[in-house]
């Protein structure tokens, strides 16, 4: 597989993923909780700028 080739297929399975995605509200929602974008809750996760739970502080 060349360069050129390996780019297109890794287009193709995006775009196929995006379409998937946007099929309807519950698939859009669907995606982003499973790619880690949204929590089970609805919140952005914090890698994405959501909040941070607080760190256990040791006494």
């Amino acid at each position: 597989m060349t360069h050129a080739q390996r780019n297109a297929e890794i287009l193709r399975l995006l775009e196929e993923q995006t379409n998937r995605g946007l099929k309807s509200k519950a698939a859009a929602r669907a995606t982003l909780i499973r790619e880690g974008i949204y929590t089970e809750k609805g919140k952005l996760s914090a890698e994405f700028g959501g909040k941070r739970k607080k760190a256990a502080v040791a006494a």
